[in-house]
């Protein structure tokens, strides 16, 4: 059995935490290195993660280029936005001149945008990597996977545009919305999307029995992907109104997005368009009338469930989507990308996989 040896460099991020529970139950995986730049190295993953207790007895290691691309054949980037980008670009470079097959799937947004501009706009930092912005994949599964198949390097996208941007395909694709309107989104995070680390938004003080807005309108980073994306549907540069929210459960996004149609289009023919699209997708779940997508019914899978109302008398559709942030927003969707690049079954390694498996073979 074919086994891809792995390296995870930002090991200690909640996000990785989730990849290595994952990843060891995924029949090809073997997990080979652990890194992390916030320790001197040496530490039992055990105690930074501790749900893996007698599961996986590994430690960290410093950063060393060389040891890594000796012994891996994939790796997993989970460090914090702009900290990494030269480094993963000296690694691209490092396995091209030792005639290494390496692949990187690069869980920051350092790789996302293709205008090398935005990144000091919505990021903070002079991209100096213009080269890996062209040949790196957008990592949205569902719709890149012809081009993941052949990456050397992934982009995996933000948990508020996977969400936003899966929704939004079958309509924007099918030219049924009217691009003269603003597109508006709102989303609903829990407490994981504000990260590990102790902060004003995922303390159980400000959080609980609570809603935060923040970085509303125009503010958010992931932002600047969502209208990446739609811009490339549409082929017209076009911009949206977002609205996060963070509220006080664990794990999941509840997206609602609100678009104005060309015409007044039944519900029927809106699924129907839907239905086609995502008709062999393992991990959409289209609900049916007058049911919406909730956050409890993703959470610890790598699903995307997806429901709409159409409002014939204002021609507007709203289309809800909820997943799991850390799962189908981060780790899961890294690991449906990976199955892409090296040929696995899709859902290899994911929750309900044999399931999936039985389900696509009838």
């Amino acid at each position: 059995m074919k086994k891809v040896n792995i390296c995870i460099i930002g090991a200690r991020s909640l996000s990785s935490g989730c990849l290595i529970k994952l990843l060891l139950q995924h029949k090809h995986a073997n997990i080979v290195m652990l890194v992390s730049e916030s320790e001197a190295g040496g530490e039992d993953i055990q105690k930074v993660h501790p749900f893996l207790y007698n599961l996986f007895k590994k430690k960290t290691e410093i950063y060393n280029p060389d040891k890594i691309i000796e012994n891996c054949d994939l790796l997993f980037l989970h460090k914090h936005h702009g900290e990494f980008f030269e480094k993963t670009a000296n690694l691209v470079d490092l396995a091209i001149k030792e005639k290494k097959d390496i692949k990187f799937i690069d869980l920051s947004a350092d790789f996302r945008l293709k205008d090398k501009n935005l990144y000091a706009e919505w990021y903070g930092f002079q991209h100096t990597k213009p080269e890996l912005l062209k040949t790196s994949v957008y990592g949205l599964t569902e719709l890149y996977r012809e081009e993941i198949k052949k990456a050397t390097l992934v982009a995996n996208p933000g948990c508020y545009p996977t969400a936003i941007l899966l929704s939004l395909t079958p309509l924007l694709k099918n030219t049924l919305v009217d691009i003269s309107q603003t597109i508006i989104t709102d989303a609903l995070s829990g407490v994981s999307g504000a990260g590990k680390n102790r902060n004003g938004r995922n303390l159980a003080i400000d959080v609980e029995q609570n809603i935060i807005p923040y970085k509303i309108g125009h503010q958010h980073q992931h932002l600047s992907e969502i209208e990446q994306e739609i811009s490339n549907m549409l082929n017209k540069k076009t911009e949206v109104t977002f609205s996060p929210h963070l509220l006080s459960f664990r794990y999941g996004i509840l997206a609602t997005t609100y678009v104005k149609l060309k015409k007044p289009y039944e519900w029927e023919y809106i699924y129907s368009v839907y239905e086609k699209m995502f008709e062999n997708e393992p991990f959409i779940r289209l609900l049916n009338k007058n049911e919406y997508p909730q956050v409890k019914n993703v959470e610890g899978t790598n699903f995307c469930d997806i429901g709409f109302d159409v409002d014939k008398k204002t021609k507007m559709c709203v289309v809800m989507s909820a997943i799991d942030n850390v799962i189908k927003g981060a780790s899961g969707q890294a690991i449906q990308n990976m199955n892409v690049m090296y040929g696995f079954d899709e859902s290899e390694g994911l929750p309900y996989n044999e399931v999936l498996k039985k389900s696509s073979a009838i």
